[in-house]
């Protein structure tokens, strides 16, 4: 018969997060650290934060996100939907009619004409 291997058992060492951290929503610059690039909210187990740390984290992160003081997602880009496609021809078409219609255009159109007559 075979002898058991011993199975050995490896603790590992849980985060823990510095306690004096005074998390609130007006200090945006502890709370990044708690978000990731997507803008979602890190979880406990890889924060390290208890539970009441993490309540207060998640508290004090969407109070800033409502305030503006935390962007809702950190990779933000804006998206070309229809309305802006729109807004972008409008004033590219704006532009070409200013060229166009120069009051200075106008006068030296005026003066070709008059001296053409």
């Amino acid at each position: 018969m075979a002898a058991k291997k011993k199975k050995r058992l490896l603790f590992r060492r849980k985060r823990t997060l510095d306690p004096s951290i005074e998390i609130d929503y007006k200090n945006p610059e502890i709370l990044r650290r708690f978000v990731t690039d997507r803008g979602k909210i890190i979880p406990r187990r890889i924060s390290g934060a208890t539970a009441s740390q993490q309540r207060a984290i998640c508290t004090s992160v969407k109070r800033a996100r409502y305030l503006a003081l935390l962007p809702f997602s950190l990779a933000h880009r804006q998206e070309r939907n229809f309305a802006t496609e729109m807004s972008a021809i409008a004033t590219s078409a704006i532009g070409t009619a200013r060229k166009v219609g120069r009051p200075a255009d106008r006068a030296d159109s005026a003066n070709k004409e008059s001296e053409g007559e």
